[in-house]
């Protein structure tokens, strides 16, 4: 910050056009303090107060005032300066003197004043000086080993941040060095720099040690600057930094014109609206400069406003009122002034009003110095007369004719009645024809009439519960005269009550009404008539009371609904109603008397079920738990009998052949490669699905099962794997750490598709764990593995085996349920199904080791499938062959052939034709495409110099006992 102190020439002609005529020294800084210890010599500085100038002509003069007689030769103030010096070197009983005063010990309190010019006798404004305190110590001057650094760079208890006026002219602010210390540490060598974020024109004076202001601020571009004071003390030996922050607030005056943000003109439509007090359309003046409450010595934004009409019944209607309030500016955080304008009526207006005015409003800022200091606002006002009518011609209510006095029939409303505000509507009720006889017309005295409190509704109730009960008095018709109060606009509706049940018992009639609140118990107030019961009797509401609003008709008599209405104390736990009558809520059961209402538990708890009933709930209980165990043992049995069952373990050692049976050959132009892109799955970052999201530290990896194209395959365990408890045996599908980008949006596509498939002959996916490591698929684990692979192991049972057994076998073909199904069926006739199975199992023998779908993503394929999309018929394939794989893609299970089935018609296939197609060239050099280097010369499906094997498939009996067993191990995979 190494600025220069000083000014341009257009900032003094700006200074001095603004600013012109206005004259006043100020303090930058109001508090001061310094401590003064025991025989420190006479003419030592004590501290140095700084003003600023409103003008370069100032000159200002440092006066103490207001001090007192006793210390007025302690002091002394250097009036060009500031600076405060010692005139004498002060002894021990100088302190004792000040503790025999009445102010507080050892403290010291001073004021200075700054004035443009010398005078003889200075008397202190509050306003315009400056507070100065000393503390006195009973001791020595520490030496410079004892001083700390911090006090020889900055001033003692420096709490106090300045202040600066915007746009006035620089100056010294503030002394940085502590001037008691000036004479401690004279090897020293200390200066100052100033740090800041925001850049500002501070400095600090390398001859005086003062921070100087070197430019005029402005408020509106920075409110506080945020210095960090470094200062660097320098000694032979080494070189120490203190650093202290000081924050710097620009105070603001009245420089800026108020301007509006976006339109100075408001359409206001008045209709339903017309109470005096309220407001319509908002205007909104901006003005830079702030409009708090500054001291009384400092100019602020003073604004007048005027409203500029002449028309009387405008003044007599309308006037403006604004209001203010502070934002800040979205980029750069600096306050400024919002006014807003609103449009207020002074009286209510007639609905019959209807008229358009316009209404100018000046707001004028009458501290701004420029000419530009008025904003001109616009109201265009429309009054819309307000229509009296119905929305409906006909109005019908259905009323019991049980109904008590004071009971509810219902409401009724003219049309926009919930928007009226500042006048009112009555309702009437009249007899459409008066010309009948007098049973009839009294009638008509059953149903009266209120007006609701808010002006607004017309309250239907029974004024005559006798005349319900008559049978002459069959259908009320009455007419409704909705009339306005100032204008007595008017608007008619008629109303049909029909009256519905049986009137009351002549017994029961000469029961009294009372009020339903006195009664305590259920019984009881079910019991009773009362006063309000739409049906006659009291109804007993539990957890809840009536609506907390004692509406015109409750009103009539408290006895219909204290809860609502009383005004009386309330005895027990409760809570007031909203107007501050009735009850809100209580405590326990609340009932009410004429004098007071009551909330509290009851003693006895009501019976509510006698013997009879609860009999009858002991026997319904009884009979739905008979009938949920027989369902449930029903569905278990189902279950059971449905779940397939696993093939049996010496099946696994049996069909199982030794892996160096067939080695495992590579051709050398084929050879599979480690990818040259090798990915770290931290870099490859996969969202997070949280329905199959499966937290990581919950899955222990075991040994690897296998290896492929994808990756590998890991036995593990999951802990409470799907909300099942303790731990189940899984598998984990992983990448390899060589793997590409490309296998990895294979497994994810994996993924993808497991997602949306759910059949029991699929393998079933129970999640993944996609997150803060590498990708695992959590797979349903299958022990005996592969079901390709199963199938070739089976391969080593060959006919002699079957040879063997032939005898045995056939034994009972025909009469298959006089013996068991031995191991060695199973044996024998897993072999030809191996053998058979191999030709229709093998992968891509029709495409000729192509994709059956390509360009199709497995995930799409899924749902192509689902809507019906078949592979068309590759070129190699037969008609006969194609019809029957589109037999076996049958979406629905019945209309797909059984595995008979396709073995007789496949042998009709090879009988009908012998034609082979080469495949020496066809066949796809890639060896990883299988799990071993088997070739059709190692085990040949069909023999070409001799017939076809013969069909030997067992009879029904081992189709049904196998094929559903064996099929469904095969294909779960």
């Amino acid at each position: 910050m190494g600025s220069s102190c000083g000014f341009s020439l257009g900032d003094i002609v700006r200074l001095l056009l603004l600013f012109g005529g206005v004259t006043g020294l100020y303090f930058p800084q109001k508090e001061y303090s310094e401590t003064v210890y025991i025989g420190q010599p006479a003419g030592s500085p004590i501290l140095q107060v700084h003003a600023m100038l409103d003008s370069n002509s100032e000159r200002p003069h440092f006066y103490l005032c207001g001090r007192r007689q006793l210390y007025s030769s302690w002091f002394h103030m250097d009036i060009p300066t500031g600076v405060l010096y010692l005139n004498k070197t002060l002894e021990e009983t100088d302190l004792s003197s000040l503790q025999q005063n009445p102010w507080p010990p050892k403290k010291l309190s001073l004021q200075v004043i700054a004035l443009n010019g010398f005078t003889k006798r200075s008397q202190c404004v509050t306003e315009r000086s400056a507070h100065i305190t000393l503390d006195f110590v009973n001791g020595t001057m520490p030496q410079c080993a004892q001083t700390d650094m911090k006090e020889l760079c900055f001033p003692y208890r420096d709490t106090s941040n300045p202040h600066i006026t915007e746009n006035r002219f620089p100056g010294a602010l503030r002394q940085m060095r502590r001037l008691t210390r000036i004479n401690v540490c004279t090897n020293y060598t200390i200066s100052y720099t100033v740090e800041s974020d925001t850049p500002g024109p501070f400095a600090v004076n390398e001859n005086t040690t003062e921070l100087v202001v070197t430019a005029p601020l402005d408020r509106e571009e920075s409110e506080c600057y945020r210095l960090l004071m470094v200062c660097t003390v320098r000694t032979d030996t080494r070189i120490t930094k203190v650093e202290t922050s000081l924050d710097v607030f620009v105070d603001d005056e009245d420089d800026n014109a108020p301007y509006v943000n976006g339109t100075d003109t408001a359409d206001v439509v008045i209709s339903f609206n017309r109470t005096k007090g309220g407001t319509f359309g908002t205007l909104f003046v901006f003005d830079r400069d702030l409009t708090t409450i500054f001291p009384r010595d400092r100019s602020h934004n003073r604004y007048v406003e005027t409203l500029l009409s002449n028309d009387a019944w405008i003044k007599e209607t309308f006037d403006i009122k604004g209001n203010f309030n502070e934002r800040r500016v979205a980029h750069r955080g600096i306050r400024e002034s919002v006014h807003d304008y609103q449009l207020v009526l002074k009286r209510n207006l007639y609905v019959t009003e209807n008229r358009s005015v316009y209404l100018d409003y000046l707001v004028n800022d009458t501290t701004y110095p420029g000419l530009e200091g008025t904003v001109l606002l616009h109201f265009n006002v429309t009054i819309l007369p307000v229509h009296i009518n119905f929305a409906n011609i006909t109005h019908t209510f259905t009323l019991s004719r049980k109904a008590s006095v004071y009971a509810k029939v219902g409401r009724i409303c003219v049309e926009n009645c919930l928007l009226f505000d500042g006048f009112g509507v009555t309702y009437q009720l009249e007899v459409p024809d008066k010309n009948i006889s007098a049973d009839l017309m009294s009638c008509y005295a059953a149903i009266s009439i209120t007006q609701a409190e808010e002006g607004t509704w017309g309250l239907l109730y029974v004024n005559d519960s006798e005349a319900l009960s008559k049978p002459e008095c069959q259908e009320l018709q009455y007419l409704v005269v909705a009339q306005e109060g100032h204008t007595q606009l008017e608007a008619t509706t008629q109303i049909h009550i029909v009256l519905d049940g049986e009137a009351l018992k002549a017994s029961q009639e000469s029961q009294q009404f009372l009020s339903c609140a006195e009664n305590r118990q259920r019984g009881e107030c079910e019991s009773a008539l009362g006063l309000g019961a739409t049906a006659g009797r009291c109804q007993w509401r539990q957890g809840t009371g009536k609506d907390s609003i004692c509406d015109a008709v409750e009103s009539k008599d408290r006895s219909i609904c204290p809860q609502d209405c009383t005004r009386e104390a309330v005895i027990g736990g409760h809570e007031r109603g909203l107007t501050g009558f009735g009850i809100k809520a209580c405590h326990g059961t609340c009932y009410c008397f004429a004098d007071k209402c009551f909330c509290e538990k009851a003693d006895i708890e009501e019976v509510i079920c006698d013997e009879m009933c609860k009999t009858i709930i002991a026997t319904a209980l009884l009979l739905s738990f008979i009938v949920s165990i027989l369902l449930s043992s029903y569905f278990i049995h189902r279950y059971h009998k449905n779940t397939p069952k696993p093939p049996i373990a010496s099946a696994e050692m049996t069909f199982r052949r030794p892996a160096q049976a067939y080695p495992r050959n590579f051709p050398a132009n084929n050879l599979r490669r480690g990818s040259q892109e090798s990915i770290e799955t931290d870099t490859f970052k996969i969202p997070e699905d949280p329905k199959w999201e499966f937290p990581r530290k919950n899955l222990v990896l075991g040994k690897t099962l296998g290896e492929g194209e994808f990756g590998k395959v890991v036995k593990a365990t999951a802990f409470r794997l799907k909300g099942k408890a303790g731990y189940t045996t899984v598998a984990v599908k992983m990448l390899k750490e060589n793997a590409s980008h490309s296998e990895l949006r294979d497994l994810l596509s994996e993924f993808t598709l497991l997602k949306q498939v759910n059949h029991p002959h699929v393998i079933k996916m129970y999640g993944a764990c996609s997150q803060d490591g590498p990708l695992y698929l959590i797979v349903e684990y299958a022990k005996y593995g592969s079901l390709r692979n199963f199938l070739r192991e089976s391969r080593k049972v060959g006919p002699s085996y079957m040879g063997r057994d032939a005898n045995r076998n056939s034994s009972y073909l025909e009469n298959p349920d006089d013996r068991a199904l031995t191991m060695g069926d199973l044996i024998s006739f897993a072999w030809q199904i191996s053998r058979g199975m191999q030709y229709l199992a093998e992968m891509k023998i029709v495409t000729l080791g192509g994709n059956p779908y390509p360009g199709i993503a497995p995930e799409r394929l899924f749902n192509l499938l689902k809507t019906g999309y078949r592979m068309e018929r590759p070129e190699n394939c037969s008609e006969e062959m194609y019809n029957l794989m589109l037999r076996c893609w049958k979406q629905e299970s019945d209309k797909r052939p059984t595995f008979s089935d396709i073995s007789k018609e496949l042998e009709k296939m090879m009988v009908k034709s012998r034609d082979y197609l080469d495949l020496a060239a066809s066949t796809p050099a890639d060896a990883l495409l299988y799990d071993d280097a088997l070739s059709e010369e190692d085990t040949p499906l069909v023999d070409c110099n001799n017939a076809p094997l013969p069909r030997t498939l067992p009879s029904t009996w081992i189709e049904n006992k196998l094929y559903g067993r064996i099929s469904h191990a095969f294909t779960r995979f």
